[in-house]
Formats: structure tokens, sequence, C-alpha cells
């Protein structure tokens, strides 16, 4: 009898599919044999490959011009990606697949821009916000609101809040664009963020350097050292000025367990907020399990694993098996080291 799971033990891929154009199956024979379960997938598999078509179709993009500032009195609206593109004139997204490409560009500062925003779409009791999370982002949002007048004779008519955010492990965030994160300053015109991208992986884009001054709200730092060999140069850290967030980092995965540990170790020293996201509730939820067990007694839940309002829209395949598909940033959830009470006797 052909099952699925005896399909999917043929060999190597190399029959593709005639609807969604995928290699899925070793032959035609065995493409007929599976028809009925590949149908569960097609669909999506068909979306996928017609969205990297048109990324490499060399037609012009015009939904990657994005708007510039808001005017003050303006309100975004950070309820989803619809009313965010609506709430802040995105006037180029006309289409589903315009929507699936920008949020796969956007999904990193508006996740980050999501969790930190006072009127962001995480509430204490509805989406997973803790007590202690209200707490921690308190402090982050009382630092960004915090308004101090510049010096007589300063061009700026306001001093701009310094925030700091560490994103470990990064990849494909420190791959981005600059001005995509421009979208997170413009949620606080307050703050000037300096963003640090720090693992193996965090290489700058082509043609700009390990550190570079973007605009007077906005500066990079590409560092290609793990945190605990970087950590020294960073300190102090401040729960009022530093946020941590690591995306995707695999915590749970035995080949990445032991590095993640080491790191966590110095993390849950700072008494920073540390928000950490999975590709799918199963990632997230092996990465969760993963905290609770190695470091229960340690931390404080700021957020406890949730649906990421500000998920990347578009798939990814998982090249080691077409039936699993990725969406980057798909959960999000937040810790922070636990802060002991001191009570007399």
């Amino acid at each position: 009898m052909v099952t699925p799971q005896s399909i999917a033990k043929s060999q190597r891929p190399s029959f593709s599919c005639p609807d969604c154009g995928l290699p899925t199956h070793c032959s035609e024979k065995h493409y007929e044999l599976g028809l009925e379960h590949h149908k569960k997938y097609c669909s999506l598999l068909r979306e996928i490959n017609e969205d990297e078509h048109d990324l490499r179709s060399g037609r012009k993009f015009p939904e990657f011009k994005f708007p510039g500032p808001s005017f003050v009195e303006a309100a975004t609206n950070l309820a989803s990606w619809d009313t965010f593109f609506v709430t802040r004139n995105f006037k180029s997204i006309d289409d589903e697949r315009s929507v699936r490409h920008v949020s796969k560009l956007l999904t990193y500062p508006l996740t980050i821009g999501s969790i930190l925003h006072p009127f962001g779409p995480h509430r204490p009791g509805t989406t997973g916000l803790t007590l202690e999370g209200s707490k921690s982002l308190a402090a982050l949002q009382y630092t960004m609101e915090k308004e101090e007048p510049a010096p007589k004779g300063s061009v700026e008519g306001k001093i701009k809040q310094q925030i700091r955010i560490f994103i470990l492990g990064a990849r494909a965030e420190a791959q981005l664009p600059p001005y995509s994160y421009l979208q997170l300053c413009y949620l606080f015109p307050n703050v000037a963020f300096q963003i640090y991208f720090v693992g193996p992986e965090a290489l700058p884009p082509s043609g700009v350097p390990e550190k570079v001054v973007f605009n007077s709200h906005l500066s990079f730092n590409y560092c290609t050292g793990l945190f605990h060999e970087v950590y020294h140069q960073a300190v102090p850290f401040d729960p009022y000025h530093d946020v941590f967030f690591m995306f995707s980092p695999g915590i749970s995965y035995p080949f990445t367990q032991q590095l993640w540990h080491q790191t966590l170790n110095l993390l849950l020293e700072t008494k920073c907020a540390i928000f950490t996201s999975g590709y799918d509730e199963v990632d997230l939820k092996n990465d969760s399990e993963a905290l609770e067990k190695n470091f229960g007694k340690e931390m404080d839940w700021l957020l406890k694993p949730t649906l990421n309002p500000f998920r990347s829209l578009k798939a990814d395949l998982n090249l080691q098996d077409v039936r699993m598909t990725l969406n980057a940033n798909h959960g999000i959830m937040g810790i922070r080291g636990k802060r002991y009470e001191v009570r007399p006797n």
C-alpha cells in the first residue's frame, strides 16, 4: 500500500507538479500515487512559487516605496498589517501578493515596534502579556515618551531618547535594507534607536559598513561575534533603555542549545526584556518548553507564547520537506530575569 510516509522515503524529488510547479516527487508514477495527499499543499506551494517568480521578474515594485513620517496628529493603528498600511498611508499596496512581499520585508522592524509601542496589539489578559510584562514595557515606554528640551542654540527642538535594540543571532534581519527600519523610527519620533546585530551571520548588506549612522534617529552596528564575546563591550545594561530580540533562534535545537544556554545566562542577569519568535506554533512551543525547563526558576514571563500580528504573511519553503512551510516571526514570546523582592523579617 502506498502511503505519504512511504512516498516521503523515496528518492530525491525530480518530478515537478504541473500545478504548483515545484519538484515534489521522484517520478510521475509516485506523483499520481500521492496526488490526493499532495492536494493538501498544492495551492500554497503554487502561491510560494508564484511569489518567488514575481520577485525575480524584473518588474518595478511600487509597494516597496514606503511612506515617510506621519503628521504629528496622525495615529498609527497597530492592530494588524491591514490597519497599519491604511493608517500609515501605504498607497501602492493594492493586492494580496504586495501585502505578502511587504510583510516579509517589514516583519522584523514592525514586530519590534508593535511590542514597544504603548498602543501596540499586546494587552494584559488578551494576548498573553503578563503583569511583569506590563511593568517592563512601561519602563521602556516611559523612556521613549519622555521629552527633554534641547540645549539653547541646538537645531533639534528636543533631546532624542536613546534606546538600544540588540538583535541576537541575526541573519535575515541584518540583511534588510537600512531604510526598512525607518518605519520603526516613524512610530517613535522622539527616539534615537541604536540597533546592534550580533551573531556569526550578522553581515551588513552589500556596501554598508559595520557601523553606520543612518540619520539622527537611527544607527546600526554589525558584529559577527557571539554575544558572550561582546557582552563586556556593551555593559552596563539598563531595562529603561535596552531591549533584546531573538528571531527564530532555535533555543531547543540540540546543536545550538548549549550556545543559547550560555547566552541566556548573561541575558537574564541584565533584567532587561527579552523577546523571541518562532516560525510556527511547534517551533515556538519547543523553545518555550526549553526556557521553562532550563530557566524556569530564574525568569519571569513577560509575554506568553502567542500569535504575532506582524508575522510575515509570505510563506517560505522548508527545503528539507516542501510539505512544511515557514512564516518568519509566526509567534512571539517574552521573558526577563527574575527580580527578587527584598522583604524585612
